[in-house]
């Protein structure tokens, strides 16, 4: 920023007219992207030069009785603290007037300065408050549409009041538009530009005046309450935004619906920075829109540290990928058939032992596979090592096959069917001997593109199995769709069947109807022997459980299962 000490012309003004004044000042305005002002604070007269008269409703370059005319330029809220400072620059109390607020420009928009003034003797022993006036939006400092500060002078402002006060802060609330892409790009950008400046209107109208308020990248907004005497919690003030946001676009009549969603931070200020600060309120203000949108999520350390866990164990996975797929393992349990219960295949099961964690619980790693893609490799590795078991045991057990585990990601980001192709002919078994099981079967069923690529591996005479039979969207429509050979009704509902009768005679229905359809049915999760006899009542084609034998590493396997023996 720019300037100028008029203490060192304080004697040249002392003997200038206000003519003379006035030109010194457009002088000095033309060397300067601020703007100049002299302010007579005994005459109460204001002077500025054209620029400023341009910029802002001034009425003219010199107004006398400025305080009323200053008082329709300042922002109003910011108006009584202003008019504090000057009049303690007026009485003597101090020498500089140096505040950052908001004034009203020639076209009724907000617009930041950053004002700044020196006091000095004038002609006549008058105190003249001489400065200038800058625009912090030109220095990205504030933002135009909203009249809002920016993210920059919000991190300026949160890195003082962190090390001077952490412990006035209430909270720290990141507000964000649920939706504000899609009006981008439907309604454009200018609708976008004034959805953002209602939101402001309705942040600032719903909380108090010494709330700081601040519009980060795009459409976010910050929220920083460091009162002690709020009335306000966090909760009050979302809610009560949401609901002026609610009521502005029913006004409206929902020609540009828009929700906003909160992330807040109430404790965890001591030792962080404005960084830190933006980092996890981003995270909470995420975590609201995971669960579902239009709502607000507090910042839980808990949650937070889970979530560097599962970032730093798909580090770790990558690593072990490139590693010729270090630490991953495929394990394998048998499935019987009934009523003999004789041994007729394995369900593949992928398993992961890491250095830092030790045993990570699929259910932990599958999902991170997924969402990072790194399915798509690791999926290849389970055929791979599947086919191959599965060529080798079928020399010993004619008929023998292999369940193998589909993931949506796999299906719809990868040329799996040529992979699988591939994968038979190289390790020599027949199409019959692989079984792929299909999940997240809500997602698969609106999805063409998958639907013919079931079509094309039963041209291959490959077999499906639906996995996990009665939990998510499973149905019979989906099922006879897919024409799947077998139906794997999952250990949940067994369970519910074993504990109430209602549920029990609706697994009996459905193995009727499954049968009915052709396909047969593989009852999983039998882990004891009362559980076994009652549910071979409901007559399932093929069992698998902990009764018959856990997953299993495939030399232990083929010990127990197989009758094989280590080379000597």
């Amino acid at each position: 920023m720019d300037f100028i000490d008029f203490t060192d012309y304080a004697e040249t003004l002392q003997q200038m007219s206000l003519e003379e004044i006035r030109a010194v000042l457009e002088v000095i305005q033309r060397a300067s992207d601020s703007y100049i002002y002299i302010m007579d604070l005994d005459t109460d007269t204001y002077m500025v030069t054209r620029k400023m008269l341009i910029r802002f409703p001034f009425e003219d370059v010199v107004i006398e009785n400025a305080t009323p005319a200053l008082q329709k330029i300042i922002y109003p809220s910011d108006y009584p603290s202003v008019k504090e400072d000057i009049s303690r620059c007026a009485s003597g109390e101090q020498e500089m007037h140096s505040m950052e607020y908001r004034w009203i420009d020639a076209a009724g928009k907000i617009v930041w300065i950053d004002c700044r003034g020196t006091v000095i003797k004038g002609a006549g022993g008058h105190r003249l408050l001489v400065g200038r006036v800058t625009e912090l939006g030109k220095e990205a400092k504030a933002d135009n549409i909203t009249g809002l500060r920016k993210e920059v002078r919000f991190k300026l402002d949160t890195e003082e009041l962190l090390r001077d006060r952490p412990e006035t802060i209430r909270y720290m609330m990141r507000i964000g538009i649920d939706n504000f892409k899609e009006i981008n790009e439907k309604e454009g950008v200018e609708a976008g530009d004034n959805v953002l400046r209602e939101l402001a209107d309705c942040i600032v109208a719903s909380v108090d005046l010494r709330v700081d308020v601040y519009r980060l990248m795009a459409d976010e907004f910050m929220l920083v309450d460091a009162m002690a005497s709020s009335d306000k919690d966090a909760r009050t003030v979302y809610e009560e935004i949401k609901g002026r946001v609610a009521d502005m676009v029913r006004q409206k009549e929902y020609s540009c619906f828009y929700t906003i969603s909160a992330g807040i931070i109430q404790d965890e200020f001591m030792g962080r920075s404005a960084e830190e600060i933006l980092r996890l309120t981003e995270f909470a203000l995420n975590e609201a829109k995971r669960n579902g949108r239009n709502q607000m999520a507090v910042f839980d350390v808990e949650v937070y540290n889970e979530y560097l866990k599962r970032l730093d164990i798909r580090r770790l996975m990558r690593q072990d990928i490139n590693d010729n797929f270090r630490g991953f393992q495929v394990f394998y349990q048998p499935i019987v058939s009934t009523p003999e219960y004789q041994l007729i295949g394995a369900e593949a099961l992928l398993r992961w032992n890491c250095e830092k964690y030790g045993n990570v619980s699929p259910a932990m790693f599958i999902p991170i596979l997924e969402e990072s893609g790194l399915i798509i490799p690791v999926g290849k590795y389970v055929l791979w090592q599947a086919a191959k078991i599965c060529k080798k045991w079928r020399d010993i057990l004619p008929g023998f096959h292999v369940h193998v585990n589909l993931s949506y990601v796999q299906m719809n980001k990868s040329d799996l069917l040529n992979d699988v192709d591939k994968c038979m002919k190289e390790v020599g078994i027949p199409p019959e001997s692989l079984v792929l099981e299909l999940t997240e079967s809500g997602y698969i069923e609106t999805d063409t593109r998958i639907m013919d690529l079931f079509k094309n591996l039963k041209e291959k005479n490959i077999d499906l199995a639906l996995d996990d039979f009665g939990t998510g969207y499973s149905n019979m429509r989906y099922l006879k769709e897919i024409e799947a050979k077998t139906v794997k009704i999952d250990r949940s509902f067994v369970v519910q069947a074993l504990q109430n009768e209602h549920d029990y005679s609706i697994i009996k229905h459905i193995i009727d109807m499954v049968h009915s359809l052709g396909s047969a049915v593989c009852m999983e999760g039998i882990e004891g022997e009362d559980e076994l006899d009652k549910m071979m009542k409901t007559e399932p084609d093929m069992i698998q459980g902990y009764y018959f034998g856990k997953p299993s590493p495939a030399e232990q396997f083929e010990k127990k299962f197989l009758g094989i023996k280590d080379s000597p």
